[in-house]
């Protein structure tokens, strides 16, 4: 018998999946909202020292 490591149910996945896939669709979500956060605090603050973000010719993004 196998326990999702975070909320204790009991599982039935393979092994070195700890998780039940409703945890592992939040741990997920977890990681893209940090990314998300991380990404808007930087933008925000090259913002305030006056760079403006710019589409390069090939596609790319940079700030200038």
């Amino acid at each position: 018998m196998k326990v999702c490591e975070r909320c204790g149910d009991e599982i039935s996945t393979r092994d070195g999946v700890n998780y039940c896939h409703q945890c592992e669709n939040d741990i997920d979500n977890d990681k893209k909202n940090k990314h998300k956060e991380a990404r808007k605090a930087k933008e925000e603050m090259l913002k305030s020292l006056g760079l403006v973000k710019v589409c390069g010719a090939l596609g790319g993004t940079y700030w200038e």
